[in-house]
């Protein structure tokens, strides 16, 4: 097996799309000789989905689900593009932010985004066998050995090094040219060139007949009085170059946090990426919620046990909970491997039947607890949702991140690529 067809099965970064009809899934067999599963389920519907409604696939009508509301990602590009009044750089990095890779990107490709961008080649390769043909830019790290499949694929590359002239050398060979976008180290420290050192390098690539610069870009560190001054840096080497006949492109900096700071951040193309599934990059925008967002994924998981416990019964591994009163407890079939963060534990909520119950400090690898308040209605089988859309729910991501102290960011990027993903409009 070939390496790219063996990472594209490996579960763990498994993004391709599976499943839109379950009539196909005998087509999906598991890789019995290296001990891996078959890709995780996608399914598009029409509407949002329902327990009676979701399809049957590759995985238990038990099992922990998540649901992808396109029309908010789509509404939330709207109002960005709004707010920007520049070019879209839509950033699906890392999963779409747990929101699927594949099927995000061709929604805000169908609502007419500028440019994709991802962190990693396999990401960008994924897209483009999977018929994406909006401009996409790897942000994300490359060597020699990945030049032809970087040229082939029509994938534009972020560089900050001499290694970008590797690129160039297969470029010739295939009679055709690189197209990049030249990173500046304006402060970040993170990767780039050094702005001082960026001329020399951006004076060799402008003159190279098989690299064509496309942007020049910057990484803000959403400090604001220091990022005004890294977009002067930006627009320092932007000039110096016009001076000398060279064009740069498109200059991009500004990412959600830039966008919502200050319109001098957006420059020619700004790089949105929480606020495209909801969310804000701090709790003041979130409270403020300048664009209107709508949040576009919600988790959910069935009770799969109820138990009910006398005083000094206990739970869990270490016997970690003491019952101090009689108590209703119901488990559910989602724990950390599932990407539900242990610190969650203890300072979280799920909505069952409209009501909201506490998660208990007992989150395992496949498993959490709730404290039913001794409420007999609750049957196994019931939904619970774990993180919600709707705004005013206890269960949002912005509200878990502010009582457990993760970002929103770490909540979705952190749901496990595994878990089915149910997509509508």
């Amino acid at each position: 097996m070939k390496r790219r067809d063996f990472f594209l099965f490996l579960g763990a970064v498994s993004l391709q799309s599976g499943l839109r009809n379950p009539q196909r899934r005998s087509s999906f067999k598991s890789l019995s000789s290296v001990g891996l599963s078959a890709r995780p389920l996608t399914v598009s519907l029409d509407s949002s989905p329902n327990q009676s409604t979701l399809p049957k696939g590759h995985y238990s009508s038990m099992d922990a689900w998540i649901e992808i509301d396109l029309k908010a990602i789509k509404a939330n590009l709207t109002q960005i593009k709004k707010k920007a009044g520049v070019r879209i750089m839509a950033v699906v990095k890392a999963n779409a932010y747990g929101h699927g890779l594949i099927e995000v990107s061709k929604a805000l490709q169908e609502a007419g985004v500028d440019w994709l961008m991802v962190g990693k080649l396999e990401e960008a390769i994924w897209l483009r066998q999977a018929g994406l043909k909006s401009p996409i830019l790897n942000f994300g790290p490359f060597d020699r050995s990945d030049a032809e499949a970087l040229i082939e694929n029509r994938i534009s590359q972020s560089v900050y090094t001499d290694e970008v002239f590797r690129l160039a050398e297969v470029a010739a060979k295939k009679g055709t040219r690189a197209s990049i976008h030249l990173d500046l180290d304006t402060g970040m420290g993170r990767t780039g060139i050094p702005y001082k050192q960026a001329m020399d390098l951006l004076e060799k690539i402008a003159s190279h007949r098989y690299l064509h610069l496309e942007g020049l870009s910057t990484t803000l560190t959403e400090e604001v009085d220091f990022d005004r001054e890294q977009v002067r840096r930006l627009n320092e080497i932007y000039s110096q170059a016009k001076k000398k006949g060279i064009n740069c492109g498109l200059r991009h900096a500004a990412s959600s946090a830039g966008l919502l700071e200050s319109s001098d951040f957006c420059l020619d193309m700004v790089r949105p990426g929480i606020t495209l599934y909801g969310y804000y990059p701090n709790d003041k925008t979130q409270k403020e919620d300048p664009l209107n967002l709508q949040p576009a994924l919600r988790l959910k998981a069935k009770v799969i046990f109820i138990k009910d416990l006398t005083p000094g019964e206990t739970l869990s591994y270490h016997r970690v909970f003491k019952a101090e009163k009689k108590m209703r407890v119901a488990t559910l079939g989602l724990g950390y491997s599932d990407g539900y963060q242990p610190q969650l534990g203890g300072r979280a909520w799920v909505l069952i039947r409209g009501r909201k119950y506490s998660v208990l400090p007992l989150i395992t690898a496949n498993h959490l607890m709730i404290d039913l308040q001794n409420n007999e209605e609750i049957k196994i089988g019931d939904e619970a949702f774990l993180i919600d859309t709707d705004k005013k729910s206890e269960s949002t991501a912005d509200r878990l991140s502010s009582a457990s102290g993760i970002s929103p960011y770490r909540l979705l990027i952190g749901l496990n690529p595994l878990l089915p993903r149910f997509y509508f409009n």
